[in-house]
């Protein structure tokens, strides 16, 4: 399920936040925010994406400050166990302006990179702190399954959109013995993460994967309550920049997979 992004000028606030007041004290609390993010990659560029958010009254207690829709690709070997995930983040329209235009790229405003500027934006978001969960979270029998550092990172610029790939390996093969959930998700909704298609299964065709949306409006609920938990009730949205809470996934898409004899399930 895709998330309601609503509409805004991107180009317009991007270039009205420049050399602003209100563009310096929000980099101030934000970069108080930046320094107690959890391996996902708070570049220069997403901070002036969560400064644009910040701004709309529609932004509520300013997050999420970007949307992600996830795609998955489970790699399974020759025996069928599952060795890995693809991952495949296509970030939303607005930031993905305010990176291309931060990084002087696509000067002729054709949507198109050359060759140069696709290498530029090759690991934007590869900036990650080890031992990062990559907000993947797999589970079978309700226990996580253990993952390694991700690796292979490629990125490019379609239709708008930034679209990054990486390679989430497990820490050691799993057989699909049981049913597998996964479930991609930001536990401080800084992102908002949706999975708009079922995860594909590449290695063997006895697999059945259901996607079951979440409820679009529990991760807000969520976070607003957190928030308030902290700050106190009518908290300014300012402040929830510099606090860090822990909604677990609430509201986060799941996918179910089943393969050979629990296929049938």
């Amino acid at each position: 399920m895709t998330r309601d992004r609503g509409e805004l000028s991107s180009r317009f606030i991007f270039h009205a936040l420049s050399g602003s007041r209100e563009l310096h004290w929000r980099r101030k609390r934000i970069n108080r925010r930046r320094s107690s993010a959890r391996g996902l990659h708070v570049s220069s560029h997403r901070l002036i994406a969560a400064l644009c958010l910040s701004l709309s009254p529609a932004a509520a207690l300013a997050h999420p400050h970007v949307y992600i829709d996830a795609g998955l690709k489970l790699i399974l070997d020759d025996s069928g166990a599952l060795t890995g995930f693809e991952v495949e983040w296509s970030y939303d329209e607005l930031y993905s302006l305010l990176i291309i235009e931060d990084m002087g790229l696509d000067q002729d405003g054709d949507g198109i990179l050359t060759e140069e500027e696709n290498a530029l934006i090759q690991g934007f978001d590869a900036d990650w702190e080890p031992g990062f969960d990559g907000r993947l979270y797999p589970r079978m029998d309700g226990v996580p399954v253990a993952l390694e550092d991700v690796r292979d990172f490629t990125a490019e610029y379609r239709d708008g959109r930034l679209i990054s790939r990486h390679l989430h390996p497990l820490a050691e093969p799993l057989p699909m013995e049981a049913p597998l959930k996964v479930q991609v998700y930001d536990p401080e909704f800084y992102v908002d993460f949706s999975m708009p298609g079922a995860p594909v299964v590449e290695g063997r065709t006895d697999c059945e994967v259901e996607l079951i949306p979440g409820d679009p409006s529990a991760a807000p609920d969520a976070y607003r309550e957190a928030i308030e938990a902290v700050l106190g009730s009518g908290a300014d949205p300012a402040d929830a920049d510099v606090v860090t809470v822990d909604i677990g996934s609430a509201g986060a898409d799941e996918a179910d997979i089943r393969c050979g004899a629990g296929a049938d399930e």
